[in-house]
């Protein structure tokens, strides 16, 4: 509450406080036992005795870090360096965890190097926690690594064509329908349209989590229509083998309402999806193969 309150009344200082929270926190080492020391702004601290009731240091000594957390002075705040580690145990864990998962890969078996950017990487601690998790591969972490992303994204925005492939964070795919088999699917899913049972809300998968593209690839899938309209509903999960858009963890980006020409029979009007990967978007197009009409839809796979 405290700190939403300074905030709001003073980001000024409430900047301040981050900046030197973040400098701290690049500087901190794997065996360090010294308390660290950050400066907190004096109205964050009347903020806090306002509302508690009571002084900054009493309020610290009540709280579960009891005196490891502890005023110095007017504007200062130390921690036990044990409190500190345990702030970088879990995300350093999950990414260690994750780096790990991805060199098991059978494409990842020759990576001897790994190459750490981000502020998180300019840590000590972060920088030794890998070293030993990690052992047989070389770290290699550049100057300025809380930069790299940024500059990488500014090159990329100069010269595209520096990035030749891509990993895809997500499977992506269409909503269809497919014939229903009783071995697949549930009984309770299956719909009987245009003459046959069907199950609707499969998980038509265009390219799999994982998987690595190349820029400007695309991927194509042919359908049959069986009505004047329809929607082409694009999705996206985390899941490499998805089986239904309507699994936990699927997302649906976008849609593409297609209409046909009434004048020409539906069997002779196939579709042909497209997926264009290769930058930041995705970009999908449908085209009537019989009537060369195309739809097109761009969606942003920044976020």
């Amino acid at each position: 509450m405290a700190i939403n309150a300074l905030q709001s009344e003073d980001m000024y200082d409430y900047f301040d406080m981050i900046r030197d929270f973040e400098v701290k926190k690049r500087k901190f080492e794997f065996d360090s036992k010294t308390d660290i020391t950050f400066r907190i702004p004096v109205v964050l601290k009347e903020i806090s005795e306002n509302q508690c009731h009571q002084s900054l240091s009493d309020r610290l000594e009540s709280l579960k870090y009891g005196k490891r957390v502890f005023t110095r002075g007017r504007d200062k705040l130390a921690v036990d360096s044990s409190i500190m580690q345990s702030w970088f145990t879990d995300p350093v864990s999950k990414t260690v965890n994750h780096i790990s998962s991805i060199l098991k890969e059978e494409r990842m078996k020759d990576v001897g190097l790994i190459v750490v950017v981000g502020g998180f990487a300019e840590s000590p601690y972060v920088q030794q926690r890998i070293k030993e998790e990690l052992p047989g591969k070389q770290l290699l972490i550049p100057g300025e690594a809380g930069l790299a992303v940024l500059k990488g994204a500014v090159m990329f925005g100069h010269k595209p064509d520096i990035i030749s492939s891509r990993v895809m964070d997500y499977t992506y795919g269409v909503r269809g329908w497919k014939q229903y088999d009783e071995e697949i699917h549930p009984a309770e899913r299956k719909v009987y349209k245009h003459g046959k049972w069907r199950v609707n809300n499969i998980f038509k998968v265009f390219v799999r989590a994982n998987e690595e593209v190349q820029v400007d690839s695309k991927l194509t899938h042919e359908a049959n229509p069986h009505s004047t309209q329809s929607c082409i509903a694009i999705y996206r999960t985390k899941d490499r083998d998805p089986a239904f858009t309507t699994d936990f963890g699927c997302e649906q980006l976008g849609e593409l309402v297609i209409y046909r020409d009434k004048t020409i029979p539906l069997e002779e009007q196939q579709n042909k999806t497209t997926f264009m990967f290769g930058d930041t978007e995705l970009h999908v197009m449908c085209e009537n193969v019989k009537t060369g009409k195309v739809e097109t839809l761009t969606l942003d796979l920044s976020h």
